[in-house]
């Protein structure tokens, strides 16, 4: 009889034990970083509380109640750990199209789904001096529902598809649906005003800030 009293007085230990560690798993299963202790007391706690549901002569419903307790608790580590990460994921995807739009990489997506940008021709006039007067225009219309800033880059290629020059047209907040007109290239070098006459230009970067 005191034999069967010391193995009932372990076991129910044993079923406590379970019973608190669970509970600390179910309080932390919500704390990012932390749950991570939290799945490994929810572990313990349930071995702890399946031990006494084998013993007889033992109250079992605390340590049934562990169980269950623990199970949700291992449950909720993964299903918040799930959450978390999808949010980080998704912080991470933000973070790098951001700066896949400000460094140029997306330039075929943003002409395709935030700027229309026309080229006009090339004009260049020199005058009795040999001073060279030139400019080429470039019309921004923004077509996405924002604010748009940024650049656009053009270069100017020859017959051969070679650069010649480039240049940037700066954008800053225009509207949603507002075109808006830039000169550039009114600088040219003697030695290239002829290859500039025939240039073809074309945008070869955008980028959005």
């Amino acid at each position: 009889m005191e034999n069967e009293k010391k193995v009932e007085k372990k076991n129910s230990g044993l079923a406590i034990a379970g019973f608190v560690l669970a509970i600390i798993a179910l309080l932390s299963s919500l704390i990012p970083i932390i749950n991570n202790m939290s799945f490994l007391f929810a572990i313990v706690g349930l071995v702890l509380a399946i031990i006494p549901l084998f013993k007889k002569n033992v109250k079992k419903g605390l340590a049934i109640a562990a169980v269950i307790i623990a199970v949700i608790s291992m449950v909720l580590v993964f299903a918040s750990q799930k959450v978390y990460g999808d949010a980080l994921d998704e912080v991470s995807n933000e973070l790098n199209d951001s700066f896949s739009d400000a460094d140029g990489t997306n330039t075929d997506d943003i002409l395709e789904n935030d700027l229309d940008v026309s080229i006009g021709n090339i004009n260049i006039t020199v005058d009795e001096y040999g001073l060279t007067d030139s400019y080429l225009t470039v019309t921004i219309k923004n077509k996405s529902n924002e604010k748009f800033s940024g650049s656009v880059s053009i270069e100017a290629l020859d017959e051969n598809g070679t650069r010649i020059d480039t240049d940037d047209v700066y954008i800053d907040s225009l509207d949603a649906g507002q075109t808006q007109e830039f000169k550039i290239f009114t600088y040219i070098s003697s030695d290239e005003v002829e290859k500039m006459k025939t240039a073809t230009f074309k945008a070869y970067s955008v980028s959005k800030y």
